[in-house]
């Protein structure tokens, strides 16, 4: 290809004809932001967020997807091109369909990694999906068998038919965690820290916190009132929803 002369900020610089104006400032150390651009597909420039200044140019240019030419004069920086950058942003991020996060795991109170366990579950990998959900939950098998299910709500997979089953999904990788008794995920809980603490109430949160504190090295003492533990799980919530037989090895 041949070489060129474009101006580039100000300086005079030599390009290939052929080359984007991203490819040129790349070259000579100028950063443009991306967000579309990827070096092994083809320029699509939808995002906007790599537009600059060309002289002569009806408004800014996206620079992934424009190719340079003799006498081209480009500004990449300048206020005005980073208050653009800036609105091609907001309005990208203004509405999207939870790009940085699933809607699943937004809509979930515990904010569990949806995706990520039933990827786990999806190969067979029952007791690393079980550790990444008590991660957030440290009650699967009870919570799989009675939550709301508002992640199910939100699951984008009902634009295509119907929501995943995500709540079944957590039963099932807990059941069978559990079923295999010889490789049960226990979490590892740090070096006693010499600190006592005491909870009151052994219902879903004060067994919540016991958990996560045991984690960290603490020893717990929980005090409650009834006779059994398991607080709304246990005296709340009928059999048929949450036999107390599994409640009871949960607690276990």
């Amino acid at each position: 290809m041949a070489d060129i002369k474009i101006l580039l900020n100000g300086d005079e610089v030599t390009a290939k004809q052929g080359q984007t104006i991203l490819e040129v400032a790349t070259e000579y150390g100028i950063e443009i932001p991306t967000l579309c651009h990827d070096e092994y597909l083809k320029p699509y420039g939808s995002c906007w967020v790599c537009l600059v200044e060309v002289k002569g140019a009806k408004g800014y240019v996206p620079s992934c997807a424009t190719k340079v030419y003799e006498g081209m004069e480009i500004n990449t920086d300048s206020e005005e091109v980073r208050a653009a950058r800036q609105m091609a942003l907001e309005l990208l991020l203004s509405d999207h369909y939870a790009d940085c996060m699933a809607p699943c795991t937004l809509e979930c109170p515990a904010r569990v990694d949806v995706q990520g366990y039933v990827a786990l579950v999806n190969d067979g990998l029952y007791h690393e999906a079980v550790k990444l959900i008590k991660q957030r939950i440290p009650l699967p098998l009870s919570v799989g068998r009675v939550c709301p299910a508002f992640c199910e709500k939100e699951c984008r997979r009902q634009i295509v038919d119907e929501p995943i089953a995500i709540r079944q999904i957590k039963r099932y990788a807990a059941d069978k965690d559990l079923e295999d008794s010889a490789n049960t995920y226990i979490p590892e809980c740090k070096p006693f820290t010499g600190k006592e603490i005491a909870i009151v109430g052994a219902g879903p949160a004060g067994l919540t916190v016991a958990y996560y504190l045991a984690q960290q090295g603490h020893k717990c003492k929980i005090y409650e009132a009834m006779p059994q533990s398991g607080g709304m799980l246990r005296y709340g919530i009928p059999e048929y929803r949450l036999p107390k037989e599994i409640l009871d090895k949960e607690i276990d």
